[in-house]
């Protein structure tokens, strides 16, 4: 209902035939109800004029569907399909039966390395992973450094991240294998604590020479035991671990020493070292034990380094004895040693500068 006022015409003021005109002509639809009052021509200014809209019936409302709702229960569909194929995809068959042995064999690596050195665990953060400590499976600036730096080799995974990929995942490199290591990493570190986690890494990894395990390494390389290593036979196993088989000591004897020095550089940047103790641990003669079918007890000086630079070298002649040469100069071995460790004294003396 709505109310119009309507204005009287001068014919009616001067006593003529009223006339009306209405604001509103053009709304006929309803019917309109009309109260005039003519006592008097002051009276004509208060006509009202009262409409009174009839009501229409109405129309039954017929429901329709649209088209985005019949689609979402295929969209829902096809989404569910595509999930389950991309995670057969990267997965390990029996993915259930690997997390639960994971669990369980990170309670028996954690009680098996608690003799361990302080320093191998440090070796090993220092190189691999040095907020490992501090990151929640996932290291958000090594991943900003790698993306930036658009590296085709990769980088940026923690420690979590690589026991989850050598665990659960299959070996192909694809980004949604990368997105589901990711969010395996936080799910394990929600999962195990954090010695646990580097227990099982170091249990676990490829160390090269067909040898899995921290203890199998040591034992091959150095003939002890990990809890029996010094700071330098751990700074040089931890080199290893990126390629473990393109820098094994066995292949170039050089190259113990070149990781070496680079895993000492890393924790002294990380606070785990000073650089006094870092050059003194690069100074030191390394050796490596070969162990092969004929000699399995046979020490071998793989890359050593000393005041006199005398390596030793053993042999087998044609008739099953050995034969032991000393004396030999490996010039070329340890020209790149002494390489190794004057770049060690420089870079010392560098980050002394920096610091003062």
């Amino acid at each position: 209902m709505s109310l119009a006022v309507a204005f009287p015409h001068r014919s009616m003021i001067h006593g003529k035939t009223p006339k009306f005109r209405f604001k509103n002509p053009q709304n006929l639809l309803g019917k309109t109800l009309t109260f005039y009052s003519l006592k008097s021509t002051t009276h004509f200014n208060s006509l009202l004029c009262l409409r009174v809209n009839s009501v229409r019936p109405e129309s039954p409302s017929i429901q329709t569907h649209h088209p985005i709702q019949e689609l979402l229960p295929l969209l829902a569909f096809s989404l569910t399909l595509l999930c389950f194929r991309l995670l057969s995809n990267v997965l390990l068959p029996d993915f259930t039966h690997h997390w639960q042995s994971l669990i369980a064999f990170s309670r028996e690596a954690e009680a098996r390395t608690k003799s361990y050195p302080k320093h191998l665990w440090q070796a090993i953060v220092a190189y691999e992973d040095r907020r490992f400590f501090t990151h929640f499976g996932i290291d958000p600036v090594g991943i900003g450094r790698a993306v930036l730096s658009l590296s085709a080799r990769g980088g940026g995974s923690t420690i979590t991240q690589q026991l989850v990929k050598n665990t659960f995942l299959k070996n192909e490199r694809t980004f949604w294998r990368k997105i589901l290591e990711m969010l395996l990493a936080l799910a394990l570190e929600r999962t195990m604590s954090k010695q646990r986690i580097l227990s099982s890494y170091v249990c676990k990894i490829y160390w090269g020479h067909g040898i899995n395990g921290i203890e199998s390494a040591s034992k091959f390389y150095f003939g002890k035991h990990p809890s029996q290593l010094s700071l330098a036979e751990s700074a040089m196993l931890a080199g290893l671990i990126p390629a473990p088989e393109l820098r094994s000591p066995l292949r170039d004897r050089s190259s113990g020493k070149t990781f070496q020095a680079r895993v000492l550089k890393r924790m002294v940047k990380s606070g785990f070292l000073d650089i006094k103790m870092a050059l003194l641990t690069v100074r030191q003669p390394l050796y490596v034990r070969l162990r092969r079918p004929e000699h399995a007890d046979e020490l071998s000086d793989a890359s050593s380094f000393s005041e006199l630079g005398v390596g030793v070298k053993s042999n087998v002649n044609e008739e099953g004895t050995e034969s032991t040469l000393k004396g030999t100069w490996d010039w070329e071995r340890e020209s790149t040693i002494r390489e190794v460790c004057e770049e060690m004294e420089r870079w010392a003396i560098k980050a002394q500068l920096r610091s003062s």
